[in-house]
């Protein structure tokens, strides 16, 4: 089964030659889960079972949000985010537009 990004309107794949990494939801850090959840306009009493099966893929996280390697080590196989990232929160592009040009 082909698993997919779980971020609102992404369609991206996790499958062998994706560019992307696949980053679950933290569930032990409750503060940190609902704002997760609030960025992706989850309802925050979603159950944590739930939560557990969802995935959110590196497009939606900064580059400042994945761990870096030191000068001299090895370059990482895998992004690993930080533990303080959260997803970039999904914007109502209408609204935004209308924030930034009809203002």
């Amino acid at each position: 089964m082909v698993r997919t990004c779980d971020y609102p309107g992404c369609s991206n794949k996790d499958v062998a030659d994706s560019p992307q990494s696949f980053h679950r939801f933290p569930v032990t850090d409750v503060a940190l889960r609902k704002l997760w959840v609030l960025a992706l306009g989850i309802h925050v009493h979603t159950k944590v079972e739930k939560i557990k099966k969802l995935r959110v893929c590196s497009a939606h996280f900064s580059d400042d949000d994945f761990l870096s390697t030191c000068p001299g080590q090895r370059q990482m196989k895998k992004r690993i985010l930080k533990k303080s990232a959260v997803p970039a929160p999904q914007v109502n592009k209408t609204v935004a537009y209308q924030l930034i040009y009809e203002a």
